[in-house]
């Protein structure tokens, strides 16, 4: 992907709206070219800083009733005769500017309002994670079915300390464990096997904005588990289908 392809598809990935194999690509581009690097940085600083509830401000009555005044005096005379304001009267004014805003600010944030939540966009992150751990044959950091042996590999790595547990006798073996960054931070992979299935349990300590414990449905393959463990937020992906996967996610929540 070049930069002018890479550029059309920057807001579609920063929103969250991109396919897996585009949005695997942007990220791709990005990690390579330092401009559209910068470009997206500041693309992200850009909306935080839009969020910030100091820019919105209250309309004053003074402002609406001038405009209403303005809308009145503008219409031509022959519109303002008694003849034509019986079908356009003060009132009927009045009503129409309320109207105009309404109809305007729902052209704005209608379009806004359908675009995913935070848990559905932090699930693509997530599979994307998973997918590309299987692509760049990069699963683990530390492979070991040991958890003794995982568990103290993140040691000085992170600012936490996950926790670690090995399932073989329930048939979900630990092979091994990595470093991946997801929500702006850094978080512990830890990487189990259900027969050929690969599963990524993703942990990092709950924060203020912690999203809701949900499932999430996703339309690319894979499914997502989410729930709390230990203090953490513990986000389970992979091809398993949802009652095998569930049982893990009983596992990691009653033992992890």
């Amino acid at each position: 992907m070049d930069c002018d392809a890479a550029r059309l598809l920057l807001h579609g990935h920063l929103d969250g709206e991109l396919d897996l194999v585009s949005d695997l690509e942007v990220e791709r581009h990005l990690e390579q070219c330092p401009r559209c690097a910068r470009d997206y940085a500041a693309m992200r600083a850009m909306r935080a800083r839009l969020k910030d509830e100091s820019l919105g401000f209250e309309v004053p009555s003074e402002l609406r009733q001038r405009i209403r005044r303005l809308t009145h005096a503008a219409l031509p005379e022959s519109e303002a005769s008694p003849s034509r304001m019986r079908y356009f009267p003060p009132r009927a004014i009045e009503f129409a500017i309320p109207l105009a805003i309404a109809a305007m600010l729902a052209l704005y944030i209608v379009p806004r309002a359908v675009r995913p939540g935070r848990s559905e966009i932090l699930a693509r992150e997530l599979v994307a994670s998973h997918v590309r751990s299987l692509m760049a044959a990069h699963l683990t950091d530390v492979s070991s079915t040991d958890q003794h042996t995982v568990k103290p590999w993140f040691n000085g790595k992170l600012d936490f300390s996950p926790p670690v547990t090995d399932f073989a006798k329930d048939g979900f073996p630990l092979v091994g464990g990595r470093l991946d960054y997801l929500d702006n931070q850094p978080v512990a992979a830890l990487v189990y096997l259900h027969g050929k299935h690969v599963i990524n349990v993703f942990l990092w300590p709950l924060a203020g904005d912690t999203t809701s414990a949900e499932r999430i449905e996703t339309d690319q393959g894979y499914n997502v588990e989410q729930m709390i463990v230990a203090r953490m937020n513990c986000w389970i992906v992979s091809d398993l289908n949802r009652q095998e996967l569930g049982k893990l996610a009983e596992l990691l929540r009653t033992r992890g």
